[in-house]
């Protein structure tokens, strides 16, 4: 299912897809992890706990599996995971969600799964 544009400029249609990622910020940054709630083919919005990286912050984000990847670092090990560099490009308090914040970020590059 598809999403069509919305009257906010966006440049490509959101594909509504939830999945749990982790993210982590520049090369020491501390990895923390968010829920993606739709994606695109120049970026994403996730959802998250706790306080949002900064505008323009580089971010390397994990697409896990399943939420037991977060427990479980055989999991991460044995089954291979899709990797993105993103820009931070926009945050909001969300005060109406089960969340804190939610971020849009704009794809630097993809990475495949791990082979």
């Amino acid at each position: 299912m598809r999403v069509g544009k919305r009257p906010d400029d966006r440049e490509r249609d959101r594909v509504p897809h939830e999945a749990v990622i982790r993210y982590c910020a520049g090369e020491q940054g501390e990895c923390r992890i968010a829920r993606m709630i739709n994606y695109s083919s120049t970026g994403m919005y996730l959802e998250l706990e706790y306080p949002p990286p900064k505008l323009g912050a580089n971010l390397l984000i994990e697409v896990l599996d399943q939420e037991d990847a977060v427990q479980d670092p055989m999991f991460e090990y044995q089954h291979p995971k899709t990797c993105y560099y993103a820009k931070v490009v926009w945050k909001k308090n969300l005060p109406n969600s089960s969340e804190e914040y939610g971020v849009g970020l704009r794809y630097l590059s993809t990475a495949g799964p791990e082979s």
